[in-house]
Formats: C-alpha cells, sequence, structure tokens
C-alpha cells in the first residue's frame, strides 16, 4: 500500500432532477405554425418532387443495367429544428428512418413507403390534427436531386474532390457504411405487474430486428455484388454495420446517389507503423524476476513478439499468443531491423530502458502477444473494426490493449470511423481501455514542409499533421510523443528541444472538438542535417532506448528507433501499475487516473494554449502522481453511475489551517471526468455520438452546499450552462466548459468524454467547503440506460511543507450521502 494512497470520495448528495417542460418554441417552427397552409404547400411541392424524381430513376434502371434496389425506399434530405433533435423526436412516426444526422438540423433519412406517411402528416398539419403539430419542426425539405446533396454528405473528403472524374470502369477498394436504425429497447422486468407480457413482446422484437437486419445485409450483398463484391465480414455497432468491398465506378456512383440506406464511403487506408534498420548494442546482464502471478497481463496488439527474448520471455504466456494473419500462425515478430511489437513489448515491461538496471528487475505485468502486422509492419488485408471485434471476443480476460498501429492519413472528420466507433463501443460494453498511438509524420514530408518555409512546429499545424485512425476515438487512452533530450553537433541539430513535441507526432484536436491526445510521452525525435538541405532521421541521442529482437542478428537492445509507438507502452506501463493498485476498479477510473496524473510540460502548465493542448493533450503522466500522493497533495476518487437528468454532488471540507488569511501560498485545484456510454455512428457531434453525455461543475468559491445544488439542478432542467466569464467568485479553471470562458480560448472541455481542468488560486481564498458535481445529459437514448463515470479530485500545495494529506484526510472523514 502506498505511503499516501488515493482516497475513496463519498456521494454527499444524490439527486434525480426532473425536467419541467418543452421550453421555448423556435421563432422559425412558431412561424410555420402560424402560417400552417403555407408551410404544408412548401413541403408538398418537395415531397412531390422527390417522388417524381425517383419515379423517373426506377424506370430507367433496368435498360442502365443498374443493380436491384427496393423500389418503395426514398433517400430524403430533411433540415430539422436542430434544438429538438433528440430522443424525444422520433421520425419513425413519418415513416422515416435516420440514415444519419448531419450538422445544424440536417438529416438523411429513408422513407419506408415513398413519402405516403409524411405526405399524410404534411395534408394533417393543415387541419391543425394534433398528431402532425411536429410538422412545425420540419424547416425544410431538399429536393429530388439526389447528385445536388448526397455525394458531399456521404463520401470522405478526399473521394469527393475526384467525384466528377469517375468512370464507369474504375475500381476501388472501399469502406462503406449503412445505417440499420432499429434500437433494442430496455429488456422488461418480468417480476413487474405485466412484465412477462413485455417481456414476451421484447423477445419478439428481437427476432423481428434480427430478421430485419439479415435481411438489409442480403440487400446489400445483392446490391454490391453486380458491381463488385464484398471483402470482409460485417462489423456491427448499434445503429449501423460495415464492410469493405471492391467495386466499379459505375456501381460507386449508384451506391452513393440511390441506395439509400449508405451514410459513409471511403477508400481504404493503409495501416500499419514504422519500421526502422538499428543493429542495436551490447548490455550486461542483471537478474530478472518475474511478474507477480496477480499482475494484469497488457493483450498487444502487434507485428508479434520474439518470445523466447531473455528479456522478455519470463512475461509471455505463450498458450495465449494468437496470430491474426490470414495465412500464417506464427507469432513472431519478423519485422526487420529488430521487429516492432517486441520493441513495443520491452518498452512497456521496460519504460526506462534497460542499461541502467544493475541489479535485478521485477517485470510488472504480463504481454499477450495478439499478432496483426506482417513482416512488412503492415496490417494484411483485414478489415480494422472487424478485426477489434474478433479480439475482443478471443481475449475476454483481457482489460487493457496497446494498440500502436495507425492508418497513414489524418482521421476523416465527418463521422467517427467504423475502427475507432467499434473500439468506443467495445470500450463501453466489455469494460476494457485501449491505448492508442496518435500516428507518426514521414521524415520525408517533414523534410518537404521544412523545405516549403514551414519550419518546426508550425508545419503541425497543417491538415495533413492531424492526429490518425483510429487516435479520435472517443474513449480510447490516446498517446503522443514529446522529446526527451535535445542535440546539436556541427552537422545536425534536434527538432525541437526537451520536453517538446516529437516532430513526427501527429496532434489534435480529435472529432469534434475533442481533447487529443489524452497524454504524450517520450517516444524519441529527430535530428535535422544544418546544410541547407534539411534531411530528417533519426539520432542515437534522441532516440529511446529499446529492446529489440534478434531474429535477424544484431544485439537485445538499440538507441536507434522513434515514433509515437514507443510512447504509447511507457502510459501502457503505467496503466499496469494502476491495475495491480486497482484490480476491482472500472477502466474509467484507471483512464481517469492516468490524465489527472499527467502535467504539462515547461511553463505550459501554468500558461496553457490551445497549440499547446492541441500537441500534448494534459502533458505527461507521472508514475508518483499517478499511483500515489505526498504529504502535500491529497487525492480522492469515485467511480458510480448516472442517467441522465440525474446530479451526483461530492463535497471537499477545506481546514481551517489551509484558509489561513495570514498564510500566503498556491493551490493547485486538478478535477478529471472520465466516462463512457452506447455510441451511435451514424450522428455527428459528441452530444449526438453518445447515448447519454455527462459533465461536471464546481461550486463558486462563496457558494455555499444548498446554493451549489439548486443551480446544479436548475442547469440540468433547463439544459443551459449559465456560469460565466468575468465573475470574481468563480474558480479560475484553465479550459472551462465554454470555449470563450477559460484561460484557453477555442477549447471546451465537455466536448470529450474525458474532462480535466486545473486551476491555481491562492491558499487564502479557499471555502471552507469544495463542492462538485457531475451531471448527466439527454442524448438519444430512450431507455435510461446507467452511464458508468468515475470522478478524480486533487489538492496540491505548490509550497514545501505544507501538510495538505492528512489536514484533508482527517477534515473529510466518512459523511452519509444525503438524498434530494
Amino acid at each position: 500500500m502506498a505511503t499516501f494512497p488515493h482516497l475513496n470520495f463519498v456521494q454527499k448528495v444524490i439527486g434525480k432532477p426532473r425536467l419541467h417542460g418543452g421550453g421555448e418554441t423556435h421563432p422559425r417552427s412558431a412561424y410555420n405554425k402560424s402560417n400552417r397552409k403555407k408551410h404544408s404547400n412548401f413541403l408538398s411541392e418537395k415531397t412531390s418532387l422527390i417522388q417524381q424524381r425517383w419515379g423517373d430513376m426506377l424506370s430507367t434502371r433496368k435498360e442502365q443495367k443498374l443493380a436491384p434496389i427496393d423500389h418503395n425506399v426514398v433517400p430524403v434530405f430533411l433540415k430539422i429544428n436542430p434544438d429538438i433533435i433528440t430522443s424525444d423526436f422520433n421520425l419513425e412516426k413519418f415513416g422515416i428512418e435516420v440514415i444519419s444526422e448531419e450538422n445544424d438540423g440536417f438529416i438523411i433519412g429513408a422513407s419506408s413507403d415513398r413519402l405516403n406517411s409524411l405526405e399524410e402528416k404534411i395534408k394533417g398539419f393543415v387541419q391543425s390534427n394534433h398528431n402532425t403539430a411536429k410538422i412545425a419542426e420540419f424547416w425544410e425539405i431538399i429536393d429530388g436531386d439526389f447528385s445536388s446533396w448526397k455525394p458531399k454528405h456521404i463520401l470522405s473528403e478526399e473521394m469527393f474532390s475526384f467525384w466528377p472524374a469517375i468512370t464507369d470502369d474504375d475500381v476501388f477498394q472501399l469502406e462503406v457504411g449503412i445505417a440499420f436504425n432499429k434500437p433494442v429497447p430496455k429488456e422488461p422486468d418480468p417480476t413487474k405487474q405485466g412484465g412477462e407480457k413485455r417481456l414476451q413482446d421484447y423477445r419478439k422484437y428481437l427476432v423481428e430486428r434480427d430478421e430485419l437486419l439479415m435481411e438489409r445485409e442480403t440487400s446489400f450483398d445483392n446490391f454490391i455484388s453486380h458491381y463488385g463484391f464484398r471483402k470482409s465480414t460485417f462489423a456491427h455497432l448499434e445503429d449501423s454495420f460495415s464492410c469493405e468491398v471492391e467495386i466499379n465506378g459505375k456501381g460507386l456512383k449508384d451506391l452513393v446517389l440511390n441506395y439509400p440506406f449508405v451514410f459513409d464511403v471511403s477508400e481504404i487506408e493503409e495501416i500499419g507503423s514504422i519500421v526502422d534498420n538499428s543493429e542495436g548494442i551490447g548490455l550486461d546482464d542483471f537478474i530478472i524476476l518475474p511478474p507477480d502471478g496477480d499482475s494484469p497481463e497488457i493483450g498487444l496488439i502487434d507485428s508479434g513478439v520474439m518470445e523466447n527474448h531473455k528479456y522478455l520471455a519470463s512475461a509471455i504466456k505463450p498458450e495465449n499468443s494468437i496470430s491474426y494473419l490470414k495465412n500464417n500462425s506464427s507469432t513472431v515478430d519478423e519485422v526487420k531491423g529488430g521487429g516492432h511489437g517486441t520493441k513495443v513489448a520491452g518498452a512497456i515491461l521496460y519504460p526506462y530502458g534497460i542499461s541502467n538496471i544493475s541489479d535485478e528487475y521485477q517485470l510488472p505485468c504480463f504481454i499477450r502477444n495478439l499478432r496483426v502486422l506482417n513482416k512488412e509492419n503492415k496490417l494484411e488485408h483485414q478489415f480494422p473494426a472487424e478485426l477489434m471485434n474478433q479480439i475482443v471476443e478471443d481475449n475476454y480476460d483481457c482489460s487493457v490493449f496497446n494498440l500502436s498501429i495507425n492508418s497513414k492519413v489524418p482521421f476523416r472528420k465527418k463521422h467517427m470511423s467504423s475502427w475507432a466507433a467499434t473500439i468506443d463501443s467495445l470500450t463501453h460494453n466489455h469494460r476494457v481501455l485501449f491505448l492508442i498511438s496518435t500516428g507518426n509524420i514521414h521524415p520525408h514530408f517533414i523534410r518537404h514542409y521544412i523545405n516549403e518555409g514551414e519550419s518546426y512546429p508550425h508545419y503541425l499545424n497543417k491538415a495533413q499533421c492531424g492526429i490518425a485512425n483510429p487516435a479520435q476515438s472517443s474513449f480510447g487512452l490516446v498517446v503522443g510523443s514529446i522529446n526527451h533530450s535535445s542535440f546539436e553537433d556541427s552537422n545536425w541539430k534536434s527538432l525541437g528541444e526537451k520536453n517538446e513535441i516529437s516532430a513526427f507526432s501527429r496532434v489534435g484536436s480529435g472529432i469534434w472538438e475533442h481533447i487529443k491526445p489524452d497524454v504524450v510521452e517520450y517516444g524519441g525525435g529527430y535530428v535535422c542535417s544544418k546544410n541547407g538541405i534539411n534531411s530528417v532521421k533519426e539520432n542515437e541521442n534522441t532516440s529511446t532506448e529499446l529492446l529489440r529482437s534478434t531474429l535477424n542478428g544484431g544485439n537485445a537492445y538499440s538507441k536507434d528507433s522513434v515514433g509515437t509507438s514507443f510512447a504509447i507502452p511507457r502510459v501502457t506501463h503505467i496503466v499496469a501499475r494502476l491495475l495491480k493498485l486497482y484490480p476491482n476498479e472500472d477502466i474509467n477510473l484507471i483512464k481517469a487516473l492516468v490524465v489527472q496524473g499527467a502535467r504539462l510540460p515547461n511553463n505550459l502548465f501554468f500558461n496553457p494554449s490551445d497549440i499547446g493542448i492541441k500537441q500534448l493533450g494534459y502533458g505527461v503522466p507521472s508514475i508518483e502522481r499517478v499511483t500515489k500522493n505526498s504529504s502535500r497533495r491529497v487525492t480522492y476518487y469515485n467511480t458510480s453511475n448516472i442517467v441522465a437528468e440525474e446530479g451526483r454532488i461530492y463535497s471537499l471540507k477545506i481546514p481551517e489551517s489551509l484558509r489561513n488569511q495570514a498564510d500566503e501560498f498556491e493551490i493547485l485545484i486538478e478535477v478529471t471526468l472520465s466516462y463512457t456510454a452506447e455510441v451511435r455512428r451514424t450522428r455527428q457531434k459528441t452530444k449526438s455520438y453518445l447515448s447519454t453525455w455527462l459533465d461536471w461543475t464546481s461550486s463558486y468559491l462563496d457558494e455555499s452546499m444548498n446554493d451549489f445544488t439548486a443551480r446544479v439542478i436548475k442547469e440540468i432542467e433547463e439544459e443551459k450552462i449559465e456560469t460565466v466569464k468575468g465573475s470574481g467568485n468563480i474558480i479560475p479553471w484553465k479550459i472551462r466548459e465554454n470555449k470563450d470562458w477559460g484561460e484557453v480560448k477555442g477549447l471546451n472541455r465537455n466536448n470529450s468524454s474525458t474532462q480535466k481542468d486545473w486551476a491555481i488560486i491562492q491558499s487564502y481564498d479557499l471555502p471552507e467547503e469544495l463542492n462538485f458535481s457531475v451531471r448527466g445529459h439527454k442524448s438519444w437514448d430512450k431507455n435510461a440506460e446507467p452511464v458508468p463515470f468515475a470522478l478524480v479530485v486533487s489538492i496540491e500545495a505548490l509550497s514545501e511543507n505544507i501538510d495538505v494529506y492528512e489536514s484533508i484526510r482527517i477534515e473529510n472523514e466518512i459523511e452519509l450521502p444525503i438524498n434530494v
């Protein structure tokens, strides 16, 4: 047990505020209600035009030799009042299935009855029929010229750029996303009144849903087989399925323009990791102690491992190793230049290298060797989303996976990719944690940017340097790289100084302005020639110390490899240590503690910037801060579940000894919230992607518990955050819950599922009690499913010799929670 362990944070107030009403009507919707005939005629003209153009298209399909499609299912593009697109607004009542939720209230839908149900409601709207009132919220229906809107909203940016040049005979390797918006309701309790009947209906619905899903898969297969073939199995999510296909240009155009259920089409990305050609150097032996029997086993998704390596062997259980290569059952790391997975495994077990170990060393965890990359360090024609599902299913006893592989290009910014969304779904439903690298920028590109006048680190602002798929994952713990040293001689100079971002490390923000990466670690750096040619390469002085495979010769370790692949395992090492300390805690706490223990380097900690956070996330995690405290730092945590429209309130009493007006020292307050929820890939923006979204807020410095509780409930009821900038009694958080309120402009902590903030205040400004609330907010979930979360709060004196831990621990002896 650590000398200063983390303390359990008891909920002081538990409450469930309820919404009182629907709020104010939007002026545009109010105008539509006041002008029913005009609005009805406007919508009717659009639906008639869509039906006419759909009929014209159907009449020519056979002579054009196009694939068969269901004549009754019509694509439709709507604009709905964006204020009401929640679980309460059900388009199925209008015969429309949501295919994709776009920005600003736009919806790609599919009418299952050629728009007849919608037309009926539009006509009833004129007569003020009660069940047609929602027609006022239909602001626009886009006409039936699908070529004017579908390609832009369905294709990736790259494919859309060459859409006009596609010919019928072109052949494409694509990843396709197909909507299937038939949500699974909550299973009824058979012990309640009428429960048996509801349970029978529920089971019947599940059977019907499975039949409909198979019908849609078959329909899609029949469509694709007319122009090509499906290359992979389907990867399923709650609202969609995805796969890889080969298809000709004629089929691609028909798929995008006329297949009603498609919402995402993109080219298959090349996936792999960096390869180097290091030779390695020698090392004297030391005593290696195997992991304790109760140590966690970390799933290493990589190129395999040299399992009989003398520094790794005692951490490998060969019977658990699996190869996911299609035609190669070997789990050996065959990558030339010392391997890749072997180096990553070594960095998990020996994060600070091995050259300084002189006596004995106990390994912190076991490594499960899960090989997915071939000897060229590339993914072999394996659909990544499908692969992640298979890996988690096969390795159900692993709760943490190290994923040091990415696509070669930045993530696509519209929909969460199938790979990243699958990781998010697996994280929530199987309670596993994926650690994911941000990806690397090739040295050739860095040299090109510098020669074009974009010096380090300014070229990192270019769109091409954004984090790579699947590092945009909402729930993954995403890791970038910083330099562990700086170097200069007569010929070469390091790109960046110590504790500055590595020249190759891809940067955020993540999708929908998520704060990504979450953290950074030391993954080495590049040097650049000083002769004007600007050659960029690795250097022994700026490279991390790593084990290496000796399969192709060479020595046991090297200092010639760099990459985010080798930053991430250092964080995985910290996670393994946490799992040993908290074997029964949820992965949300593990992630929250890592982020809570991270700190931005240099002056960025005191004066953070949006660029600094986009490059470095929340900084470098310290294993000391992550796993324990000190006499001048105390950490409280709580793990729980919450539903939408519910609040949890936590309180910390501050002892008078820390609030003495005669004293003047700085107090650091850090807060991290981490949560997971169900996801829908057909949605965009965090608050639509997640079934329920959470945030946290804090009391003002002069706000009582009663006043804070009342404010929190009011803000949940009205779905409106009222804490504004400029009030002197607000804790000066660095980021805040609005991009314009905090010290760091342009970032909003509420956009992320891991929300950290910190503030530094004078000790004499501390209140008698600090209060915090975690709040659940409605999204698309109708079942009120609980959302798991972890909240971590730390208080630290930045001056020496201040007793914080014991004084706060004693002041906050366990109290019983109060229900309100």
